[in-house]
């Protein structure tokens, strides 16, 4: 069973998959397997370098085909140190892959760079009727919008669906600028006590570097509210997913059912009421 989405905006079915795909990623991180709903197909494990200094190379994704669709997803926070060391490498560097494009994170455009011409090789042979979905949960996230703008620009994929889940800030306001009038089918979903879509600051005015820096999200944010007084819990892709099935009970619950192992388990996601 697979996602309604006709206009390739929101729809609370994509939503509520593509949440579960994000989840597989850690699976794959963790276990190095994963269950995929029925009539996908692994086509593709994403490996990439980390730590600027020190490049260590894990596990960040994969890219998964049906006869309609193709999706590529990005895990966030799992390796310590490598992506800490990404997520606050927080100097800007030129976007290198599409000309006037503003300024991106050093550190998860080096990320992104170290696997970039690997995984545009992959999805090339794909056919371009099929749809192409990106998606990513938390630093995936952020990888997800460095890859929907390149893959947007630079392959024949050019109208690429992207789902997000509390994604932090990528890059400086031109750089979403460009996006958001490349990348029209965008989609931000974020739980608004996720402290992750807060990072990093807007700006980071002089002396911090001579000229400052300067970071904007991309559009569209589609906002979600789950308190459960736990930064992991109001930040974990199981407790987004289980927000999300409220919008489609009888599709989520059919998704899950139909495709054992697929769904998140979201036993977690209840509020935290212990004390100190």
């Amino acid at each position: 069973m697979v996602f309604s989405d006709e206009d390739n905006m929101f729809t609370s079915q994509a939503a509520i998959f593509l949440a579960a795909m994000s989840y597989q990623t850690y699976l794959l991180f963790f276990k190095g397997e994963l269950i995929l709903p029925k009539g996908f197909q692994l086509r593709y494990t994403i490996r990439a370098s980390a730590d600027v200094e020190n490049p260590t190379e894990h596990m960040y994704g994969f890219v998964a085909e049906s006869k309609d669709q193709i999706i590529i997803a990005f895990r966030g926070y799992a390796a310590y140190p490598a992506d800490l060391l990404a997520a606050y490498d927080i100097l800007q560097i030129t976007y290198p892959f599409v000309t006037d494009a503003g300024k991106t994170s050093r550190g998860f455009t080096c990320l992104y760079q170290s696997t970039r011409d690997r995984l545009l090789r992959k999805i090339k042979p794909f056919s371009e009727s099929k749809k192409l979905i990106i998606t990513g949960h938390n630093y995936g996230g952020a990888l997800a919008v460095l890859a929907a703008l390149d893959i947007a620009v630079n392959t024949p994929f050019r109208h690429p669906i992207v789902y997000t889940y509390g994604s932090p800030r990528i890059g400086d306001p031109h750089f979403a600028s460009r996006f958001n009038k490349v990348v029209l089918n965008s989609l931000r979903i974020v739980n608004v006590h996720d402290p992750f879509p807060t990072f990093p600051d807007q700006k980071y005015p002089p002396p911090f570097t001579q000229e400052g820096i300067y970071y904007q999200h991309v559009k569209n944010k589609f906002p979600i509210s789950f308190q459960l007084n736990n930064t992991p819990r109001n930040d974990s892709i199981p407790c987004y997913f289980h927000s999300l099935t409220q919008f489609d009970p009888d599709y989520a619950q059919t998704l899950c059912v139909e495709n054992p192992g697929f769904c998140p388990d979201t036993d977690t996601c209840i509020p935290f009421q212990g004390k100190c």
